[in-house]
């Protein structure tokens, strides 16, 4: 008897083990906003620092996301001695036409905790997304994110590079 319930206790403290882990990696969310009205974890966007800038534009003929490769350095030499301070990407639509921007990890890699922000820009139009640190940190699995225009497939994308 004594056996049983030891398992059934044991068992009992691995469930509440494993949830707790998948209920910290849903952390905060992405935010998207102006600078006026948004905000990120209570902190308004034009308090934040851009770390990041995405351009929709003309490339060789063919809409492109620029740059086609991004680099966000959170190790202690880079931008890591933020103290908790979330992310800010600023999308930039450059072009007459409305365009989409989807930041997400790469469908093979993703999990259900996975990092997904979709946008849609007016053209001449800038958004800001706010993600939180944490959020980058433990949603993607081999470090890079993918960014496209899910409004029109042909659209050239690129990645986002999160060096830890």
């Amino acid at each position: 008897m004594h056996k049983v319930l030891l398992s059934v206790l044991f068992a009992f403290a691995l469930i509440i083990a494993g949830s707790s882990v998948a209920l910290a990696l849903q952390s905060g969310g992405v935010e998207i906003g102006d600078l006026e009205t948004g905000s990120v974890v209570g902190q308004p966007f034009k308090e934040l620092d851009v770390d990041l800038t995405f351009y929709a534009m003309k490339v060789g003929g063919k809409t492109v996301w620029y740059p086609p490769t991004a680099i966000l350095n959170l190790t202690r030499q880079g931008t890591g001695a933020r103290s908790g301070r979330p992310v800010l990407i600023k999308v930039v639509n450059t072009l007459n036409t409305e365009h989409g921007f989807d930041l997400s990890a790469d469908e093979a890699f993703a999990g259900p905790t996975s990092l997904h922000a979709q946008v849609v820009l007016k053209g001449g139009e800038t958004k800001y997304i706010g993600i939180p640190i944490s959020d980058l940190t433990y949603v993607t699995a081999n470090n890079t994110l993918k960014y496209k225009c899910h409004l029109h497939a042909a659209h050239v994308g690129g990645q986002l590079l999160v060096l830890r």
